[in-house]
Parts: C-alpha cells; sequence; structure tokens
C-alpha cells in the first residue's frame, strides 16, 4: 500500500497565482554619467548615421534578364549628381542594373566607365534631389591597428556597418596601378563587394574587392589608386596592361643556396616564353628576379602585381640574379595575351 506524501496546494495553505508573477527583473535606470565608452557609442552611431545614406545596394540582372542569376554587390556616391563607386565584378556580364539607396528608392542605372584588370566601375543614376556621398581620403596614411569601418549590403539584405581595424595597410607604386590590398578584419561576405572601407574620420581609403573563404577578413583596393587611375578611365582613354612573357614560382632555401643567393630573396624564372618580351632582352630560365624598377619582390604575386600595373610599352627595369652574379635588363613590357595562365607575368 503506497501513501502520497504530496499534499494539495489547498491544503499546504497555498492559492492559485498567475505564473508570470514569479518572474522578476531589475529595470535599468537612465545613466546620469557620461563614461568614455558613452562617448565612444555615441561617436560609432554618429559615424553609421552620416556615411548610411551614401551606400547603395546594387542588383544586377543577367543576360536572360533573370535576377536570380545575377549578383548584388555594395557601392557609394562619391558625386551628389549620381556617380557611384562599386567593383567591376559586381556587374561584370550585366544586362541590367538596378540601384537600391538607403531610403529604399529603387533606380536604374548605367556604366559610366569599368576596367577588369582593376577591378574598378563607375555607375550613374539619374535623381532630381542632391544625393548623400562619402568623401575620399588618403590611403597611404593608414597604418596597422587603425580603425576600419566596413558599409555594406552583406548577403544583399539590409545595410549593414562591420567594425574592426587595418590587418595590413596596402600600398600603392608610383607610375603604377599595381598595389598591395589593404587587409582588415570588419567582416566581409557575400555582397560587400564595392563597400568602402571608411576610417575614423568617415572618409573612404578603400573599397571592398575580395574577401577571405570564411568571411572573417576583407581585401580592399587603396582609394589613392583609384584617385589616380579614375579619371583617365573617365577621359576614354584605353588602358592597355603590360606583360613581361615569364613563368614564376618561388624561390625555396635549396634553390636560393644553389644559386648563390644568400640571403634568400626574389622569385626565381621557371621558363620565359619564346617571343615574349623576356626573351627578347634575354631573361633566361633560374634567372632570380629581385626587384622590378626598384621595388624588391619576394613572391610571383608582387611581380606580377608590379608588371600588370604598368602599360603595354612601358619599360621596365628587372634586377636579376644570375648565377650568383647581379645584372640588370631594361624590358619594354609586350601586350598580355588572352591565354596566359595565372603564373605568367
Amino acid at each position: 500500500m503506497f501513501i502520497s506524501l504530496i499534499l494539495p496546494a489547498a491544503l499546504r495553505g497555498e492559492t492559485k497565482q498567475d505564473k508570470s508573477s514569479l518572474v522578476h527583473w531589475r529595470e535599468a535606470l537612465p545613466s546620469t554619467s557620461d563614461s568614455e565608452l558613452d562617448r565612444l557609442n555615441r561617436a560609432f552611431v554618429q559615424l553609421a548615421n552620416n556615411s548610411r545614406p551614401a551606400i547603395v545596394q546594387i542588383r544586377v540582372s543577367g543576360p536572360d534578364n533573370n535576377q536570380s542569376q545575377g549578383s548584388r554587390g555594395s557601392g557609394f556616391f562619391i558625386d551628389s549628381e549620381g556617380y557611384i563607386l562599386t567593383a567591376q565584378h559586381v556587374i561584370d556580364k550585366a544586362k541590367e542594373i538596378e540601384v537600391r539607396t538607403a531610403d529604399g528608392q529603387r533606380i536604374a542605372a548605367r556604366p559610366v566607365v569599368a576596367d577588369s584588370q582593376l577591378d574598378l566601375a563607375l555607375l550613374k543614376i539619374q535623381s532630381d534631389r542632391e544625393l548623400p556621398v562619402l568623401s575620399l581620403g588618403d590611403s597611404e596614411r593608414i597604418q596597422v591597428g587603425d580603425l576600419a569601418v566596413v558599409f555594406s549590403y552583406p548577403f544583399g539584405r539590409e545595410s549593414s556597418m562591420s567594425l574592426g581595424i587595418i590587418s595590413r595597410a596596402g600600398r600603392t607604386y608610383p607610375d603604377s596601378a599595381g598595389y598591395d590590398y589593404i587587409q582588415t578584419d570588419a567582416g566581409a561576405y557575400p555582397g560587400v563587394s564595392g563597400g568602402p572601407v571608411l576610417n575614423s574620420q568617415g572618409h573612404v581609403v578603400g573599397m571592398i574587392t575580395m574577401a577571405s573563404e570564411r568571411g572573417n577578413l576583407g581585401f580592399a583596393m587603396p582609394v589613392n589608386l583609384i584617385k589616380r587611375m579614375l579619371p583617365r578611365l573617365v577621359k576614354g582613354e584605353k588602358l592597355v596592361w603590360g606583360w613581361l612573357g615569364v613563368q614564376m614560382a618561388d624561390i625555396s632555401l635549396g634553390q636560393a643556396k644553389s644559386l648563390g643567393l644568400y640571403p634568400a630573396k626574389g622569385v626565381v624564372v621557371n621558363s620565359v616564353l619564346p617571343g615574349q618580351p623576356a626573351a627578347r632582352v634575354g631573361v633566361q630560365k633560374q634567372d632570380v628576379i629581385v626587384a622590378v624598377n626598384d621595388i624588391q619582390v619576394d613572391s610571383p604575386r608582387d611581380v606580377t602585381r608590379l608588371i600588370g600595373g604598368l602599360e603595354a610599352g612601358r619599360m621596365v627595369n628587372l634586377s636579376i640574379m644570375r648565377k650568383g652574379k647581379p645584372i640588370r635588363l631594361t624590358v619594354p613590357l609586350g601586350v598580355k595575351p588572352e591565354s596566359a595562365k595565372p603564373r605568367e607575368g
């Protein structure tokens, strides 16, 4: 025989209560102080309020006019009459381009200029009002650790602000469209391409053109390059980019030792393509390119970036180590063939 040891609530002298009355919390009181964090918070809010109106979403329909098969990216106004900067790959092969402004307007846009090598495009919309703009800053003044703010439309959704720092300060090269990417840990996801990177003053120092696979790093074109090349594109100048005609690889410690190169530096030439500019001036297999126009190079990417940022016909000085002896060759750059492989430059 079993006897219940739990008494009904009525016998315990308890009455039914609304369960919500058993939940308690402390209500926050309005702050009467003004801390450094409060001031920092207001600065971020002000930066967002000042910048977001100039950020746009770009939607592109593909050749069959199907928007779902197109792409979505970001851009920003640089002129109150409706000129927008974005990445060229956002609008590549677009049949129609639609811009959505921060206040929800949907406006057709037309490309003004675009260059795939630079990954830069300028769009234009028609508007009967003066449009908000972002000011272009100086990318040569940024430093690792500087505040970086990215505004964009990630995943093709609502406008977003991401905060981080400059992880690597990109640089540009004199008389060249070659550059090193600005790297930031302010998130970069699909749809962010074409979005601006701002400094703490709200000035554009770069434009996102690439992201890491996980989206935790963004890579931006320095704004100083944009300011240098955009006027030439708008004037209608046709930019034909240069080409050496070599296949390159990183140099190993073993190769450096066998070639008499210490300390290890430069890029080893694996092969020289017949009839191309490098072959015509005597560049040889196993030459080590240590500098291009007196700028030291440490990877095939460095050489490709520097050469690819110069126009065909330009004269380039190559500093080369050949069997332990330094030589210097001057090469007139040719035009890059359509069939060029990624590690050819």
